[in-house]
């Protein structure tokens, strides 16, 4: 078997930042039993929480699919090209609009703008665990994996998604904050190439989450489980709605599903 989890929301609590021991045990113990635990999130892998990493995980599907690690080797890498990302740091300068790149062990802000808090909070989440938020005129070359806007008072929206639609898929997290994946990459679609590389069939192939966002992740999966205090969208698609977070949801739902003893 096969089971997918995102993080934020499920694993991790977002409000917290707790990570539950129950949920510790509850991946080290299916794994002990012979099935694959997938980590699948939108965040790079070198912007996982280390405490996530070191879980028993067997793989990860990262960056909205744009990584594929499997057994600790990497098995797909995508970036955007040198040049794609200097047209887009071009574009976000002359669109007015306040960003945050990702990426594959850092973020990285632009020194011109002042960020907004949500990306403050962002920043200080991530300078938490560790991870340093650098300007993007300071590297040597310009290049990261994946990026986040955020609308400020004046920006031209529309005309930055209409020169990203051709090379990126943007995805409107909350009408104001929009995420920017290489055309071409999800969750979904990363969960599938590692299904075919696995080779288990969908009836094998299980996911856990708390938001909207892994609605894809749900589509790849024969039985899934929404945690119990995630998001109204998810729970009315999921197989099964089990505990919130920090009430043991995700041992729950796998101790639900037989895969884990009572």
């Amino acid at each position: 078997m096969v089971v997918f989890f995102d993080i934020d929301g499920t694993i991790v609590d977002e409000a917290t930042q707790i990570l539950p021991q129950s949920a510790v045990d509850a991946v080290a113990e299916l794994v002990r039993r012979g099935h694959q635990a997938i980590v699948n999130t939108g965040r790079p892998f070198g912007h996982i929480d280390p405490r996530v990493r070191a879980m028993a995980f067997t793989g990860y599907v990262c960056g909205c699919g744009m990584e594929r690690i499997l057994d600790g080797k990497v098995v797909s890498r995508a970036m955007p090209e040198e040049s794609l990302c200097r047209y887009v740091r071009d574009s976000v300068r002359e669109c007015g609009m306040q960003v945050l790149y990702e990426g594959e062990t850092e973020l990285y802000s632009d020194g011109r703008w002042s960020l907004g808090a949500a990306a403050v909070r962002e920043a200080a989440r991530m300078h938490k665990k560790g991870f340093a938020t650098r300007e993007i005129d300071s590297l040597p070359h310009c290049r990261f994996m994946k990026f986040v806007t955020h609308d400020a008072p004046g920006c031209r929206r529309e005309e930055m998604l209409r020169r990203m639609q051709p090379y990126f898929s943007c995805i409107d997290r909350d009408n104001s904050m929009v995420e920017y994946v290489l055309k071409g990459y999800s969750k979904a679609g990363g969960a599938a190439a590692l299904l075919a590389e696995l080779g288990c069939p969908r009836s094998q192939v299980y996911a856990i989450g708390d938001s909207a966002n892994d609605l894809p992740m749900f589509a790849q999966a024969a039985h899934t489980a929404a945690l119990g205090d995630g998001m109204a969208q998810l729970k009315a698609q999921a197989e099964y709605v089990t505990a919130p977070v920090l009430q043991d949801g995700v041992a729950q739902a796998l101790r639900h599903w037989g895969l884990i003893g009572a």
